[in-house]
């Protein structure tokens, strides 16, 4: 009885962060799914110039977005995807020659049509971010949002690109944000520095990203 109490204790504080028996996030990270997903880009000869081709993990988010529609795209690209239907996640990121310019690279695998079910969720969110702002008191970090002029092969599947230009840190700073799908892969990519990202350069980017993660089998 004490076993069986023990374990249903147990299956409720889990149920508080992902619910009892699901899988967990660190779980989604070490799937072979994930597993190929990182080594495909360890190390990304075809990265445009400018860039390393050796990938550091994860993205440090410049700040946490205040508003939860914009916290909700900046999680994708640090690596903290929706998690409902997440079988496999994985991130990359490549330090660029500008001041401060770092490109990140963030996929969450998903059945296809909870695939297609997050794009939809995403595209919302981004309706609803116009202004990033920091949720830290007293913090004068904002970025203003507009449309990002991509070609429309990059945001097949029902892709956003957006434009992010403010001050960070007392600092000019802009991003570059897409966010596409490729089956059942929701491709999540940030360009960002405070020199100023090029769009083509963006761009180049998330078609390479598209088509390394079409040759998986995923």
């Amino acid at each position: 009885m004490r076993v069986a109490r023990l374990t249903v204790a147990c299956c409720l504080l889990a149920a508080a962060v992902a619910g009892c028996g699901s899988g967990s996030v660190g779980d989604a990270r070490t799937t072979p799914q994930a597993l190929e997903l990182k080594a495909l880009f360890a190390d990304l000869a075809e990265i445009p110039r400018g860039f390393a081709t050796r990938s550091r993990s994860g993205w440090e988010e410049p700040f946490k977005p205040v508003v939860r529609e914009c916290r909700r795209l900046f999680n994708l690209i640090s690596g903290h995807p929706v998690r409902k239907g997440l079988t496999a996640t994985a991130t990359a990121t490549y330090l660029g020659e500008g001041v401060g310019q770092t490109a990140a690279v963030s996929l969450a695998v998903y059945g296809s049509r909870q695939a297609a079910a997050q794009m939809d969720e995403l595209a919302k969110a981004s309706r609803k971010c116009t202004t990033v702002r920091d949720q830290t008191a007293g913090e004068v970090n904002r970025l203003t949002v507009a449309p990002l002029a991509v070609s429309e092969e990059v945001l097949a599947g029902g892709g956003i690109a957006r434009r992010l230009v403010g001050r960070v840190g007392g600092y000019p700073y802009e991003m570059h944000l897409i966010v596409a799908r490729e089956g059942s892969a929701v491709i999540g990519l940030v360009n960002a520095g405070m020199s100023g990202p090029d769009a083509r350069t963006t761009e180049e980017l998330a078609e390479l990203v598209s088509r390394k993660v079409a040759t998986l089998d995923l």
